[in-house]
């Protein structure tokens, strides 16, 4: 059975299919042609690099427009301890230095002794001092309290250490005494032991009518030179 004239094949059916997708790809293309261009990248035009040193690295400060650029401050001398110059080269270091010696120590003043028992009235009260006694009441005041300090010295010297033997006392061999009231003060004394004499530095109390010996502290220092003896008038014996 041969086919119709009048019904077409069914390739010329898809060949009319395609013609007619193909008019419709063309026809959206159209329409979207504008939008693809506006999408469409523009063409990359290279990037130029250029080689710097680190030197160009650090940033330079923008100019500033005459009009605007503040005052340049003047640096204040906390500003100027900040930017230091460069150091100079070092120096070499001096040669070291002998340590001096240490001072030799300071020696400690000498302490006084003080009487615990008082031995003039003792003294004047024996039998064997009756001259003594009535030595005393002829003199003047001054002289008499100056002469019962020193019976009290050399009576707290032998006390102190027997070895010591005192036969006289002058108070005021190399400095004036000093007579309060009630006290006198004799720091330039010396005594004299074995025919030989000695400083002496002592303090002798008195009773309110000061005709007696209330308390006493001494303290013994060093020989005199015999050199110094003439002109000091100390005797090597009475």
């Amino acid at each position: 059975m041969r086919p119709s004239r009048s019904s077409p094949s069914r390739p010329a059916a898809l060949a009319v299919i395609v013609s007619l997708g193909l008019h419709l790809v063309l026809l959206g293309a159209l329409v979207l042609l504008p939008t693809i261009e506006r999408l469409r990248p523009e063409p990359d035009e290279g990037i130029e690099v250029e080689l710097v040193t680190p030197e160009q690295i650090a940033p330079k400060p923008e100019a500033q427009p005459p009009e605007t650029q503040p005052p340049a401050v003047q640096p204040t001398p906390q500003t100027r301890s900040v930017a230091q110059p460069e150091a100079a080269p070092a120096e070499p270091a001096p040669p070291a230095q002998p340590t001096p010696p240490a001072p030799p120590p300071v020696p400690a003043a000498p302490v006084m002794v003080r009487a615990r028992r008082l031995l003039s009235e003792d003294v004047l009260s024996n039998p064997r001092s009756r001259g003594t006694r009535a030595a005393l009441q002829q003199l003047q005041e001054p002289e008499r309290i100056e002469q019962l300090c020193n019976l009290e010295a050399m009576g707290q010297i032998h006390a102190w250490k027997t070895e010591f033997e005192p036969d006289r006392v002058v108070a005021y061999a190399m400095e004036g005494v000093r007579l309060s009231r009630t006290a006198l003060q004799a720091d330039g004394a010396v005594f004299r032991s074995r025919q030989q004499w000695y400083r002496i530095k002592f303090k002798c109390e008195l009773t309110p009518d000061r005709k007696t010996v209330s308390g006493f502290e001494f303290v013994v220092g060093e020989p005199v030179p015999r050199q110094d003896w003439r002109a000091l008038d100390l005797p090597a014996v009475h």
